[in-house]
């Protein structure tokens, strides 16, 4: 009833205003696509809050689109196992977590019970064992991995003798050993505590990495195996673009400049780094999946179809921005208000706009005036065709 009465209010302001506007002597309408023009006094320009903008020439890169899905980054997926075999049990006060559950590092939602308490202390005595070896081996990796990207990384700082490709892979390596260790280390500590309390009571399960939970892979009260995933977590602070490249496009794309990617139902455009190639060429298109790491505002999941614009090999050409905002829909084009003087604006189409993350680009010159109306074009185009279907009736 609320939002009825203030549309209602809306329209009759529109009205009050487009009537005073039509009773100017300079506001009269000709043919329906006739530059005619707009009058209006200072005093109308400030109550319908017209807003304009000089426009300017920038250098534009050919672009061209493709179309693919967002993905989850594997790096940011994690997986709550049970380290031996037992019962699953939740801890006193927190209940099961539910699909779209946020979690929190450091945390514990459950425990395992052991099936066979007599058998705990040998169980744990040998994963202990396990998994001080492991620790061992992983931080001969991680050694290992952390000398292999700094040489890439230096290399690439100094004269880029490797890829960006090379230094991502090698960075990748080197996060995934620093996770190995960090695991066991937690391992170790949460073995040692129980072998050292004896009580055969429960182990509890802490959490290694925030996120939201996506799987529920066991409950409370059922037995599960050595190993054996209990809940997937992932974070969807970054997400991967995967979009589909033809194999007749795939030499005419600049490998390793940064892409601009929209969500479908979503209006801002997102900066995407490159990250690598898929590992398979894309069924229906046959051609090559590129792939794109890209932060995540916070609305934005897995699954979603996107749209990528991507730059070309081509030279940059130099045209004219025309911001988004000032840019109106009539009769199947897209037009501007131009400001020709004080208080006086003409519509002008734009001519073979190519739209761009800015807004839209046109060719230098076609747009005659450097001013254009940056808010309140829609309004002004109502007034004019108040004005024309006043002059037909």
């Amino acid at each position: 009833m609320i939002a009825a009465q203030r549309k209602k209010r809306s329209l009759q302001w529109v009205s009050l205003v487009g009537a005073a506007l039509l009773a100017q002597p300079g506001l009269a309408g000709a043919g329906p696509r006739a530059a005619a023009n707009i009058h209006l006094t200072r005093a109308q320009e400030k109550s319908l809050n017209i807003q304009t903008a000089e426009i300017k020439a920038a250098a534009i890169r050919p672009m061209i689109t493709l179309y693919g899905e967002l993905r989850a980054n594997p790096r940011a997926r994690w997986i709550l196992a049970s380290p031996l075999a037992g019962v699953v049990v939740h801890l006193h006060g927190k209940a099961w977590p539910q699909i779209g559950t946020h979690v929190v590092r450091g945390s514990s939602l459950a425990g395992i019970k052991p099936v066979v308490s007599t058998t705990l202390n040998i169980t744990l005595a040998l994963e202990l064992t396990k998994v001080k070896a492991d620790l061992l081996a992983a931080r001969v990796a991680q050694s290992a991995a952390a000398a292999a990207y700094h040489r890439e990384q230096s290399l690439y700082a100094r004269n880029k003798a490797v890829s960006l490709q090379r230094v991502q892979a090698a960075h990748a390596a080197f996060a995934g050993a620093a996770a190995r260790v960090q695991a066991d280390f937690q391992s170790i500590a949460a073995i040692s505590r129980q072998l050292k309390t004896r009580t055969g009571g429960f182990l509890p399960l802490p959490i290694f990495q925030s996120g939201m939970v996506t799987a529920i892979l066991a409950h409370p009260g059922e037995a599960v195996a050595a190993d054996q995933p209990l809940l997937k977590i992932e974070d969807f602070h970054t997400l991967l673009a995967a979009v589909a490249l033809p194999a007749s496009d795939s030499g005419r794309i600049a490998a390793g400049t940064i892409a601009h990617v929209r969500a479908l139902g979503h209006r801002h455009w997102l900066k995407a780094q490159p990250l690598t190639l898929g590992p398979q060429a894309d069924r229906q298109t046959r051609g090559l999946t590129m792939l794109y790491v890209m932060d995540n505002p916070g609305t934005l999941r897995p699954g979603m179809a996107i749209t990528a614009w991507i730059p070309k090999t081509a030279k940059s050409v130099t045209m004219t921005i025309v911001p988004r905002s000032a840019v109106i829909w009539w009769e199947g084009e897209r037009w501007v208000f131009a400001a020709r003087g004080k208080g006086v604006f003409t519509m002008r189409e734009l001519i073979h706009p190519l739209s761009v993350p800015a807004g839209y680009a046109v060719k230098n010159g076609s747009l005659p005036e450097r001013r254009i109306v940056s808010r309140g074009a829609q309004l002004l185009l109502t007034i004019k065709l108040s004005s024309t279907l006043k002059k037909s009736g």
